[in-house]
């Protein structure tokens, strides 16, 4: 059975995770691996909860279904953090705060290595904080912390 590494991204309708996601994958495919990927969205409403589940390795993947122990999650709502028990096990949170500190507020302590990113910083000084977030998760994904 092939090793597979689980990525999921968190966010609200709205914020572009599944365009972000998108770019991961496309990146990772380039790179050569093979990639499972699929949205779940909540009823269509404005600020309603989005998922994108991501599952890759270096072989092809038979195993469908969505991401249950997750190595790598994303939030672009930190708020989502809060009472999220999908994550809890997750190696590697990246997590859209200007303040690394805000992520205890939600988790506690946690044994998570954390990677903040400011992206409402990122975008209001014009930089592509979709291709920043990929390259953390590209990063995150192929180190160890």
């Amino acid at each position: 059975m092939p090793e597979i590494h689980e990525i999921i991204f968190y966010g609200r309708s709205g914020d572009g995770i599944h365009m972000v996601a998108d770019q991961l994958v496309q990146a990772l495919i380039k790179r050569g691996f093979y990639v499972i990927s699929y949205p779940e969205y909540d009823p269509e409403r404005r600020e309603t909860l989005a998922k994108v589940h991501i599952k890759v390795s270096n072989e092809p993947i038979n195993a469908r279904g969505p991401v249950t122990k997750p190595e790598i999650a994303v939030f672009f709502d930190i708020r989502l953090l809060q009472n999220n028990q999908e994550t809890l096990n997750a190696k590697k949170l990246i997590v859209n705060t200007a303040n690394r500190e805000f992520v205890s507020k939600y988790l506690g302590n946690t044994d998570a290595y954390i990677i903040s990113i400011d992206v409402h910083e990122l975008r209001r000084t014009g930089n592509n904080y979709s291709q920043y977030v990929v390259d953390s998760v590209l990063k995150a994904l192929f180190s160890e912390p």
